[in-house]
């Protein structure tokens, strides 16, 4: 019992260091203290280095010294750029076929079993209308159509009467419209030009991408107005109407529309209710 209590007392008993200048003999104390105070003063002290030192390893110092971390962020790297380069890949796939459709239609190759979309579905705002003021497109045989259900009218693409109507299981996948020459060819609606250049069979071809992924193409054009990337607006010229290209058989329009690589009737879009001589 007296050699735990003299353990004890040998913690709690205080000491004062006094220094004392060598010049002068001033001397400067300090506080008391025990070995009980110090030894809870160097614990604390290691605790408190520990658990910096430990907090540093998992977040500054990992950047340069912890392998585990490293080959973590590299491995989320090597992530996001493999989703990157997936995203990318499905964009090239996309436009791959989106490119190789569009020449297939320009070329006027393209064949599709499947039967479109209904036309009453096909179009919605903000494609402008036709009003029955703007001109029309009248047929070979001036037959009107009964309006009744219809879809919102576009803009005709130029005055003149209808020659050739669209024909799916022939291969005709347009209208040919014949009008005088070098008259103008105006769009159907706002859109963006996606392809303006000469064609050897179908001469200079204009195509104008729509909303809801709708195409006009206008080909067999004397000249075009219009490059690549230009916004067009319903009613605006986008081209003369010629005879140029090896299969044309005289002045004339070919007129298509299509819709997610399917064509569709233009006389079901465009207003022909009024001949036009």
């Amino acid at each position: 019992m007296r050699t735990h209590r003299r353990f004890l007392d040998y913690f709690e008993c205080r000491y004062q260091l006094v220094i004392r200048n060598i010049e002068n003999f001033a001397e400067h104390i300090t506080p008391p203290f025990s070995y009980a105070t110090l030894i809870t003063v160097f614990l604390s002290w290691l605790c408190i280095s520990f658990g910096l030192s430990l907090w540093l390893a998992k977040t500054v110092l990992a950047k340069w010294m912890s392998p585990i971390y490293i080959e973590t962020e590299n491995q989320k790297k090597i992530l996001s750029l493999a989703t990157t380069v997936e995203a990318l890949e499905q964009q090239i796939t996309s436009q791959t076929k989106f490119i190789a459709t569009l020449q297939k239609i320009i070329q006027g190759k393209s064949k599709h079993p499947l039967r479109p979309t209904a036309p009453s579905t096909i179009l919605e705002p903000p494609i402008e209308t036709a009003s029955k003021a703007e001109p029309s497109v009248a047929t070979a045989t001036g037959s009107k159509r009964p309006i009744e259900n219809r879809p919102p009218l576009l803009f005709p693409p130029i005055n003149g009467m209808i020659t050739k109507p669209f024909h799916r299981e022939g291969n005709h996948y347009g209208i040919d419209i014949v009008a005088k020459e070098k008259d103008p060819i105006k769009a159907i609606s706002t859109g963006i030009v996606i392809f303006a250049d000469w064609s050897v069979d179908t001469g200079w071809v204009i195509v104008i991408q729509h909303y809801d992924n709708m195409v006009s193409i206008c080909k067999h054009c004397a000249i075009l107005f219009k490059k690549v990337g230009n916004l067009v607006r319903a009613g605006d010229v986008v081209a003369l109407m010629g005879n140029s290209g090896e299969i044309s058989t005289g002045p004339h329009l070919h007129f298509e529309l299509w819709r997610e690589g399917f064509a569709l009737n233009p006389e079901d879009y465009i207003n022909s209710q009024n001949n036009v001589q």
